[in-house]
This record gives C-alpha cells, structure tokens and sequence, in this order.
C-alpha cells in the first residue's frame, strides 16, 4: 500500500511539469508571432502589400489556431492537473487512512501476541492442571482398586462373621440355658445361704440384748450357748450375766472361736429402723456412720426440741412439728432451691437461744442454729450428712447490726465446713461463730 501511494504521487508532479512545460512553449510562440509581425512591418516596402497583409492574416489565423489548440490542452492539461490533485489528496487520504489501518493492525499484532504469551502460559498451566489431574486420577483409581480389595476382604470377613455368627448364636443359646441353671442354682444358693445365715444368726444372737455381735470375743456357757460379751461384763449389776439365760448354769470364763469366725463371715443386718439392708462386716460398720435411716437428735436447740429420729425423718420433722425451727412460721424457706447467701435477723442474741432454721440447697440440707453458751452466742451450721461429706462444703457466716448493711462497723465473720448432723449440742457451741460483747 505505501509503494502504491508513493506511485501515485510521482505520477502527480508528472503531470504538473507536464503543464509547465506547456506554458512555455505558448509562451515561445507568443514571442514569435511578435517577432514575425515586427519583421512583416519592416518588410513593407519590398513586398507587395496585398499579399503580406493575406500571408499576415493567414499567419495570424494559424497562430490563432495554433493558441486556441495550445489553451485548450492548456486548459485540458489544468483539468488534468486539478483532477491529479485530487486523486493525490484521496491517494494522500487513503494513505493516511492506511497508515492509521497499519498502524492499528500493528496494535492488533501487538495484542494478539500477548494473548498468545498468556495463552502460552494458559496452556501451560493448563498442562500442568492435567498432569495433577491425570496423577489424581490414577491416585483415585488405585484407592479405587484398593476399596475394591478391602470391600472383597470385607465381604469374605463378613461371610466369617455371619457363620461365627451363628456359632455364637448357638453357645449364647446353650450359655443362655447354661445361665438360666446358673441361676436357678445360684437362687438355690442364695436361699440356702440366707437360711444358713439366718441360722448361724439365730444360734450366735444374745438371748439378752437380742442383738448380733459383731466382735470378738464370743463368752460361751459349758453347753455352748452364747451371750455377747456387752451383756456378760456389764458394769451395771442387773444386766450382768453371771448364769447362762438358755440353761441356767454358771458361766465361766470359756470362749468361742467359732462364733467369732461366723461373725466374721455372716451377712450383718442393719440395725436401723427402715433399712433392712445386709453387708458384710466390714461394710456393715461403715454403713452404720452413713446410713440414712441412723437415729439422731433433733439439730433444733435442746430447750425447744430433743427428740431422737430416723435421720430420712428429721426434714418432715422440721417442716411440719419442729417446735424448735423456724420453718413452721416462715414458710417461705420450705421451697426445694433458694438462693444465697441469706440475709436473716435475730433480736436479742446474746439473751438466750433461738429457734433454727433449715435451708435446702443443690439436694442438701443445712440446718442454722443460735444457741446461748457462757457469756456468748454460737452461730453454727449443720449438714445433714457425714463428716466425710462436710469435706466438700465450705460455709460462710457474717453477723453485723441490723441498721449498719454496708458492714463498716462491729462486723464477725466465720469461714469453715459444715458440722454432721450427728454432732452433739455442747459441740455445736464450740465450733460455730461466737457473738459476744
């Protein structure tokens, strides 16, 4: 396209020297016709002047002609030479118009080899996608033929486990009859263990305080009898065993082995009212310190309350005929939670005792006392439960004036575990808060 342009444009200035040489010659001619009219005058006198004036007119005529020709090329060569114009402006144009083309083809260019670099790179990344592919692929096939394996494994180990199965299937149903003989013997066992031990009970009780020992030694009479040794070295003189109570005959100093071994042996009967439950001795005198149904004093104040009870017995107690506790005034205390701490008011505590008041908390009762002791009084607080079980409770009292809330003035305080409810008043007034003047 630019050899073409450039073409184009020689021919142009061609056409323009074209037209400028024309020019000239007319020109020339136009210089003749002058010179030959000046010669014609000069020659006026020698020729004739008819004729000169023809051959003048004649000349002139062609010299007319001859112009009329040259400007009409002239002018045929000037339409030319405006037309070349044009055609070389639209050439120039369309030159321009393709440089710009080019010049955007080039942009073009341009573009379509960074695309081809990320294409490139496109490509590549695409490759190396494939790769992982294919990798994962065969990764994904071997696990697949793997699974394969492991589900035709699992398929012959199930085929095992199905016919173990019914093995098992068969000695669990003759374990089952085997179990049910078991039973039946161990029932027959039981019954007569429990006989034995009734028995062995029976033959081993104190004809006296009707109870069974549950320590050595054992005194025996001449004729084997037993008396618990309790009742034989009693220091009180009517409970003295000095002849046997089964044949009357004079009891010595004699001993039973044997029945310590039973005693050792036997399963022990709780003695507490309401449990009825059998360990063995070592269990036995255990479950005598925690059993819930162990006679204990009312934790009230003895001057409103002393009596004893099943300890499963004493709350009921408390919250329906407890003289000694304020819950059967302020019954507001009585629901299963409430929340703490508890903020109560006492009138007078340094006169005399006053009623206490038990409170519930997590499934645990508590029971507050105010009992009088010497020139004082003691705040305590008692769980119902062992001394073991205090371990896992710590308790906080604080006792201040009624009118002084914020507790900046006269204030006593008491951190420490819960008293047992087995604990006795005269301890409950040494191991509590003591209020004094």
């Amino acid at each position: 396209m630019e050899d073409n342009s450039d073409r184009n444009q020689g021919e142009g200035e061609t056409e323009n020297n074209n037209y400028n040489e024309l020019n000239s010659k007319n020109k020339e001619i136009l210089k003749r016709s002058e010179e030959m009219l000046t010669s014609t005058v000069l020659e006026k006198e020698g020729k004739n002047w008819d004729e000169k004036q023809n051959d003048k007119q004649t000349m002139i005529d062609e010299l007319l002609s001859k112009v009329n020709v040259l400007e009409k090329e002239r002018n045929d060569m000037k339409t030319d030479g405006d037309k070349a114009e044009e055609e070389r402006k639209a050439i120039k144009k369309e030159r321009d118009a393709v440089r710009e083309e080019r010049d955007a083809m080039k942009e073009e260019i341009k573009l379509i080899i960074k695309e081809n670099e990320v294409t490139s790179e496109e490509n590549d990344a695409l490759k190396e996608e494939r790769d992982v592919i294919t990798k994962e692929r065969d990764a994904i096939k071997e696990e697949k033929d793997l699974i394969t394996k492991e589900k035709d494994v699992a398929i012959e180990e199930n085929d095992a486990l199905k016919e173990e199965r019914k093995v098992i299937s068969k000695e669990r149903d003759v374990m089952k009859l085997d179990n049910e003989t078991l039973k039946s013997e161990k029932t027959a066992l039981d019954t007569k263990y429990t006989a034995l031990t009734y028995t062995l009970r029976g033959e081993i009780e104190c004809p006296v305080c009707l109870e069974v020992p549950t320590s050595g030694p054992v005194p025996v009479c001449p004729n084997g009898h037993f008396v618990c040794s309790k009742c034989k070295d009693s220091h009180c003189p009517t409970r003295r065993v000095k002849h046997c109570p089964t044949c009357r005959v004079k009891m010595f100093s004699g001993k039973s082995l044997l029945a310590v071994k039973v005693i050792e042996n036997i399963q022990h009967a709780c003695r507490n009212e309401d449990c009825g439950k059998f360990f063995p001795l070592e269990e036995y005198k255990l479950h005598l310190t925690s059993c819930l149904h162990r006679t204990v004093n009312c934790p009230s104040p003895n001057k409103f309350c002393s009596r004893k009870m099943s300890l499963s017995k004493v709350y009921d107690h408390i919250l329906e005929d407890c003289q000694g506790s304020l819950n059967v005034l302020f019954t507001e205390y009585n629901f299963p939670e409430y929340n703490f701490p508890q903020y109560l008011g006492f009138t007078s505590i340094l006169k005399h005792s006053s009623e206490g008041l038990a409170l519930k908390w997590n499934d645990q009762i508590f029971y507050l006392n105010l009992e009088k002791a010497l020139e004082c009084s003691v705040f305590s607080l008692v769980l119902f439960g062992t001394d073991l079980e205090c371990k896992d409770y710590e308790v906080s009292i604080t006792v201040h004036r009624t009118d002084d809330k914020d507790m900046k003035g006269n204030v006593q305080r008491f951190t420490g575990k819960p008293l047992p409810i087995d604990t006795e008043q005269e301890r409950r007034k040494k191991n509590g808060l003591l209020v004094g003047p």
